[in-house]
C-alpha cells in the first residue's frame, strides 16, 4: 500500500502560517496518483505568513490570581482607534492570545462587565515589573517575527472586590434579587390563594 503524505511548514512558534496556493491536497498527498508530469516535478505550495502571535500571562496585584473572563482587545492608535483583536483570559496561568500584524497597538479592557470590576495597571511588555500605565502608557509594540509575550497586571475598582466577570450580577444585586423575587412569590401565591377561595364561595 502506497503511503500518504502531509506537506506543512515547521516554523516558530508565535507564527500562523497556512497554504496560500497548491494544486494539491497537502493533507493527503498520494505520490502513486500524481501525473507523470507532477511527479517529475513534485508537489509545489506557497504558504503565507498571516498573523503573529501576541500572547500572555496577566494576574491581579492583590491576590497574584487570574483575572479569568476578562476580556480584552489590541487596538490601533490615533483619533479613529479601532479594536483589531479581542480575546478572553483563561483561568490557566491568566493565559491569553490575540493574533495581530506588525505595528504598534494598545491593550485594553474590552467594554463590558470586566471593565466594569477591573482597571488595567499594566500592559506588562517588560515583564512582571513593568512600569504602570500612568508611567509607560498602555501601548504594545509588535516590532519583530517573533511575536511578543506580556504580562499585564489588574486591579479591582472601589466595591468589586468580591465581584465574578463570570457570574450573571454581583453579590450585592444578586441578593437584593432574590428579596424581590421572594417577596413578588409571596404576592402572587396570596392572590392566588383569594381567587380561589372567591371560586369555592
Amino acid at each position: 500500500m502506497d503511503p500518504i503524505y502531509t506537506l506543512s511548514m515547521d516554523v516558530h512558534q508565535s507564527w500562523l502560517v497556512r497554504p496560500h496556493e497548491s494544486q494539491h491536497d497537502l493533507d493527503n498527498i498520494h505520490l502513486a496518483t500524481l501525473s507523470p508530469r507532477d511527479a517529475a516535478r513534485g508537489v509545489e505550495a506557497l504558504f503565507r505568513l498571516d498573523y503573529l502571535v501576541v500572547e500572555g500571562h496577566s494576574r491581579e496585584t492583590t491576590t497574584q490570581s487570574p483575572p479569568r473572563g476578562v476580556q480584552l482587545q489590541l487596538a490601533t492608535i490615533g483619533e479613529k482607534a479601532q479594536p483589531i483583536a479581542d480575546t478572553l483570559i483563561v483561568a490557566n496561568l491568566g493565559y491569553f492570545q490575540f493574533k495581530a500584524k506588525p505595528g504598534v497597538y494598545r491593550l485594553e479592557i474590552r467594554e463590558g462587565r470586566g471593565r466594569e470590576i477591573f482597571a488595567l495597571d499594566s500592559a506588562g511588555g517588560a515583564g512582571w515589573d513593568s512600569p504602570s500605565v500612568a508611567e509607560a502608557g498602555a501601548d504594545v509594540a509588535l516590532a519583530g517575527f517573533d511575536g511578543i509575550t506580556l504580562y499585564p497586571r489588574f486591579s479591582r475598582n472601589p466595591g468589586k472586590e468580591k465581584s465574578d466577570v463570570l457570574d450573571a450580577a454581583d453579590p450585592e444585586e444578586e441578593q437584593s434579587g432574590s428579596i424581590v423575587d421572594k417577596v413578588s412569590q409571596y404576592v402572587f401565591r396570596n392572590m392566588c390563594y383569594r381567587l380561589l377561595a372567591l371560586t369555592l364561595l
